[in-house]
């Protein structure tokens, strides 16, 4: 009797310190060793931008004596135009609106801005703090007898803002358009319903204004160099404690990360997380919210290089929930680059779903020949673009939109190297042409990176 019951308490402890052992290995704190070893803190690949350097206009259309200049992003004029621009919408208040103006129609138009995404101002804002919320799509130098004014177009609710400028803000955005070198510049032109005139069958309609250049341009090929990303380092922004991360090896080199719930896949010119969990969230944050949250993360997720802009930002829908998405790329001498490899991100109030980044950059220009060849006329690429879409578009009444047409580079893969190869990117009704800039050649999707 007395045995069995000292094998009951012996029995009983033992379960005991089981109990005891099972609780410190899931909650109790882990060996200082361990802890140097496993825990790693999240790390911040770059300090995020603030709201007033996150947005950048989608282009500047200035307008001189000489003709129209169009300035993208990488192009030091258009930093310096940008950046008075901006640091005056800042500084304005509402003393300077303009309530009644006579002979507006004869006023003379200095330059447009078009702003995608779209610029948010108003209180709480670094633009225009003292005015109710805008959301400013385009804006507009204007002037008349010495006088000068922006005006700012909100197309979500159509309305237009005008606003003074001093005498030095005026005179200042005034030097600046002075001192353009226009030896340097190509002379642009916009493109008009007449001149569509007769090149379909169908009317040819514009959703938004197309500039074209009046002038031989001369592009070469690039040589690309893929951004270089530090592995050990990219994980650590996006798991805590990555030792704890099942790896993966593929076969042509990439290394897939994975926690059961999330995945990173790394390759030599790219990587791709996921975190499909967080998909049945909602976004209830504002517009400037999402434009900060996007700073912060492509910020801590490799960093914001100087040629990289904001390109696109705005919600998506997927079943019953809603996220925002944002796209970025890559501009070289204000001629922007395509790759089939999008840098974006999918977020909601829940966090980061989706983050894709594939960043390109230029080494040098190369070319095979002695003389330079021109590229391309525009009216001879849109010829071509049409005659593509024409092979494969179902028949219809209604008229074609012609939604962009510009120069830039698509990014090849050449054996062991990368080349960024001039194009004309033309797109319609949704359908994207990318023919090579000398020749009009097409280049099909599978052979872009």
């Amino acid at each position: 009797m007395i045995i069995e019951r000292i094998k009951s308490i012996v029995l009983l402890v033992l379960v005991s310190l089981s109990l005891l052992m099972t609780y410190q290995l899931w909650y109790g704190q882990k060996p200082t060793h361990l802890i140097a070893e496993e825990i790693y803190e999240r790390v911040i690949v770059e300090k995020p931008r603030p709201l007033a350097e996150v947005i950048t206009p989608a282009q500047i259309v200035v307008r001189t004596e000489k003709g129209l200049y169009l300035m993208k992003d990488n192009d030091p004029d258009f930093y310096r135009l940008w950046a008075v621009l901006s640091q005056q919408l800042q500084d304005l208040d509402t003393d300077a609106i303009i309530v009644n103006q006579t002979g507006e129609e004869s006023a003379r138009n200095l330059l447009t801005v078009y702003m995608q995404p779209i610029l948010p101002a108003g209180s709480d804002l670094p633009w225009l703090p003292d005015f109710p919320s805008l959301m400013i799509d385009q804006i507009e130098m204007l002037s008349l007898n010495d006088i000068a004014w922006l005006t700012l177009s909100d197309s979500s609710n159509d309305t237009k803002t005008k606003l003074l400028l001093s005498p030095e803000q005026s005179a200042e955005l005034w030097d600046l358009i002075a001192g353009i070198p226009g030896e340097a510049r190509i002379i642009y032109a916009p493109l008009t319903p007449e001149k569509l005139i007769g090149l379909a069958d169908q009317e040819i309609t514009m959703e938004e204004s197309i500039y074209l250049p009046q002038e031989p341009v001369y592009l070469d090929s690039l040589i690309i160099k893929p951004e270089v990303i530090d592995r050990d380092l990219i994980i650590k922004t996006f798991f805590i404690d990555y030792n704890l991360a099942r790896i993966i090896e593929e076969k042509d080199g990439g290394m897939i990360y994975t926690d059961g719930e999330r995945g990173l896949r790394l390759t030599n010119v790219s990587l791709e997380y996921s975190h499909p969990r967080l998909e049945a969230g909602q976004s209830t944050m504002s517009y400037p919210e999402a434009l900060k949250n996007s700073s912060s993360l492509i910020s801590y997720h490799g960093g914001w290089p100087v040629n990289l802009r904001l390109e696109k930002l705005g919600l998506i829908r997927r079943g019953r929930s809603i996220s925002y998405e944002a796209k970025w790329r890559i501009y070289y001498e204000g001629y922007p680059f395509y790759t089939n490899k999008l840098s974006r991100a999918i977020f909601n109030d829940r966090g980061l779903i989706h983050y894709t980044r594939t960043l390109f950059f230029s080494e040098e220009q190369f070319t095979e020949i002695e003389e330079r060849l021109p590229v391309a006329d525009w009216f001879s690429a849109l010829q071509a673009a049409l005659e593509k879409y024409d092979e494969n578009r179902p028949a219809r009444q209604s008229a074609i939109k012609l939604e962009k047409i510009e120069l830039g580079y698509v990014i090849i893969k050449l054996a062991n190297a990368y080349r960024g190869e001039p194009v004309w990117f033309i797109q319609i009704d949704g359908h994207k042409y990318f023919l090579k800039a000398h020749n009009l050649d097409l280049i099909n999707g599978e052979d872009m990176l």
